[in-house]
């Protein structure tokens, strides 16, 4: 009986410990930092394999999780595609360029049969650079992808992706390797620290900002028989308009990456980069970026990491 009255007391006592939102795992009662006011949260539980939040305005890092894990990082690889097209295309962008049969997606081979996302560009046709920048970045066409990689002029000795990968050393970017300019080849790597580093430098392009802002986007194309055609498409980012506010986002997936994500959070007038990578669904993904972004509004002068 006595026995039984120590346990119950044990039990109560320990109660307002149990509840913290869903978001302690085990790792959470391995180590408690020393002198701080319960009810105390460590953050929120989530299936990324790694994950950053940054406050932008300060540069604090609100909270973390295996930002160091090199992971193949799916189509945001594009996000640096971009940056490299944007540095080095010195041409008009109201010219159409022709597409080619080097530009097709057709040499990548996707275990789940997912087929890659594109405009479905055909050879013959005709379509503007700004509608092949804006309409791939913010869709996440592969196809776009390879021809604003094919037709910025390089040297003989340096490719495009070589451009990239000199770009990521620019950066700072000291763990992130580029294989392609579409981010279908799982070779595509970084870390969610790097990534905050490309994150940084395209926010400051305004022809990536003006492209992923957008809900949806109209372009046209000439087909091999001359006729003009209209497409619209939408933007991958699900949360665009969310009340996390995520107005700037790119998202990847592949098999082996899991369900990816960088992107910037106005949430509460804060100004919070977000990164997750491997998220185990798409749903998951959803609901942990928010999560983030709603937990670091709170709490980012209480950084945690695990």
């Amino acid at each position: 009986m006595f026995s039984l009255i120590i346990k119950t007391i044990f039990i109560l006592t320990s109660w307002p410990a149990l509840f913290q939102a869903g978001v302690l795992n085990e790792a959470s009662f391995q180590t408690v930092p020393q002198e701080i006011n319960f009810p105390y949260s460590l953050g929120p539980e989530i299936t990324a394999q790694s994950a950053l939040v940054v406050d932008l305005k300060t540069g604090e890092v609100c909270w973390e999780k295996n930002k160091e894990q090199i992971l193949s990082i799916a189509s945001i690889t594009k996000l640096m595609t971009s940056l490299v097209f944007l540095e080095h295309y010195q041409g008009d962008w109201e010219q159409e360029v022709i597409i080619k049969e080097e530009d097709l997606i057709k040499n990548f081979s996707l275990e789940d049969k997912l087929r890659p996302v594109v405009l479905n560009l055909k050879p013959g046709e005709k379509i503007k650079i700004k509608d092949l920048f804006t309409a791939g970045l913010i869709r996440s066409a592969n196809d776009a992808m390879m021809v604003l990689g094919r037709i910025v002029e390089t040297s003989n000795e340096k490719t495009f992706v070589n451009l990239m990968n000199e770009k990521a050393k620019e950066l700072g970017m000291k763990n992130t390797f580029f294989d392609e300019p579409t981010g279908l080849s799982i070779n595509n790597r970084s870390t969610a620290e790097d990534l905050l580093k490309l994150v940084v430098a395209a926010l400051k392009e305004e022809k990536i900002s003006q492209s992923l802002e957008k809900a949806f986007y109209d372009f046209s194309l000439v087909n091999i028989q001359g006729t003009r055609n209209y497409f619209r498409v939408w933007n991958t980012n699900e949360v665009l308009n969310s009340f996390v506010d995520l107005k700037w986002a790119k998202t990847g997936y592949l098999k082996e990456s899991g369900y990816c994500f960088v992107g910037l959070s106005n949430y509460q007038e804060g100004q919070f980069v977000v990164i997750v990578l491997n998220s185990l669904t798409n749903q998951d993904r959803w609901q942990e970026i928010k999560s983030l972004v709603w937990w670091s509004q709170s709490h980012c002068q209480n950084h945690q990491s695990w």
